[in-house]
């Protein structure tokens, strides 16, 4: 038995998210959960976990009373070999709004460049493989996004997982702008809504709002871009903005593969997955970033599931349960894979 803590959690101090627009923190908590048989000599892979828009980095809690914690249920998985063992890393990447997507934006600060940072300070505390294809990048929602544009912009990681990302923006994101505006007008205003972030109601109707928000806030060109003009129509009026909307389209999974395809097709693993009855649409974005893979010939792994976009994180397990092919093909040497 190993003399470590399943789970240790430090800080990290930012150098991208020092002074970011939002003036959010720059020193983030990250949770790692050490794998069975960690004892700090032998390394191991790291699957860095991007958790939702609006989540709590962490994968210790419980959302319910039933179940067992996202973290134990790995935990259990790599003990009895569905899932290899590795250390698992949840960095921070929420804003004042909700959530970063992961990337280095104008208006909400450099989190791909954080991400970064998070692998070069895991790599120099811990006893891993500091090699791309022993890192894999994963996560649901706006992290499963995450890890899509991490996978096509970077070289840090060598396998993806991507369970039900933003994807197919004209099927995740237009159909809630008209639910975002019925929000915003019902709350008295942007300012009124913004101010729920402290005071409450938290509920499916804010959180459905400031996700557009947040979502307009990332893709935002101008770091001085307010809430309302971020967004693809005037939040008063209606009028849509199709400037603003093709700027967002900028930052599609569907669209970005004419330019990032390639780094895709180096990926050691590529695994793509979503709820058949999505509540946010979803599935259709999942389906259409499926054929455009196939399309532009990225080798991936497809799944649909009998879920929605809430309540599976059991799904998590048989996603991870694809490292194990992907490893164990290689030389291990001292890895215990």
């Amino acid at each position: 038995m190993s003399d470590f803590s399943e789970t240790v959690v430090f800080e990290h101090e930012s150098a991208c998210l020092r002074d970011n627009p939002l003036g959010d923190p720059h020193t983030r908590r990250v949770e790692v959960h050490l794998p069975p048989g960690y004892d700090g000599v032998r390394p191991f892979p790291v699957v860095y976990w991007l958790p939702g828009f609006g989540a709590h980095p962490s994968l210790a809690g419980k959302a319910l009373a039933f179940g067992t914690t996202v973290a134990d249920r790995l935990r259990t998985a790599m003990s009895d070999g569905r899932v290899p063992p590795a250390l698992l890393v949840v960095p921070d990447g929420t804003t004042s709004y909700g959530g970063s997507q992961y990337i280095d934006s104008a208006s909400s600060g450099r989190y791909a460049g954080y991400l970064a940072e998070i692998v070069a300070a895991v790599d120099r505390r811990f006893a891993t493989r500091p090699e791309p294809r022993w890192r894999a990048i994963g996560g649901k929602s706006s992290g499963g996004y995450g890890a899509l544009i991490a996978g096509m912009t970077s070289d840090l990681f060598g396998s993806v997982i991507a369970c039900s990302p933003d994807a197919g923006f004209e099927h995740s994101y237009l159909p809630l702008l008209p639910r975002t505006l019925d929000t915003i007008r019902a709350a008295g205003g942007m300012d009124a809504l913004l101010a729920r972030r402290a005071t409450g109601p938290v509920d499916v109707p804010f959180m459905v709002a400031m996700s557009i928000i947040a979502m307009g806030m990332c893709y935002a060109e101008d770091p001085w871009t307010s809430p309302s003009d971020a967004l693809p129509c005037d939040p008063d009026t209606g009028v849509f903005r199709d400037e603003v909307w093709q700027r967002w389209l900028t930052h599609d999974p569907v669209r970005m593969l004419d330019e990032h395809a390639e780094a895709l097709t180096r990926l050691d693993h590529l695994h793509l997955s979503v709820g058949e009855r999505d509540e946010y649409g979803m599935h259709w974005g999942a389906r259409a970033l499926h054929a455009a893979l196939d399309a532009h010939g990225v080798p991936h792994h497809y799944g649909e599931h009998e879920g929605g976009h809430h309540g599976i994180e059991h799904v998590f397990t048989d996603a991870l349960a694809g490292l194990r092919r992907v490893w164990s093909d290689r030389t291990v040497g001292t890895c215990a894979v």
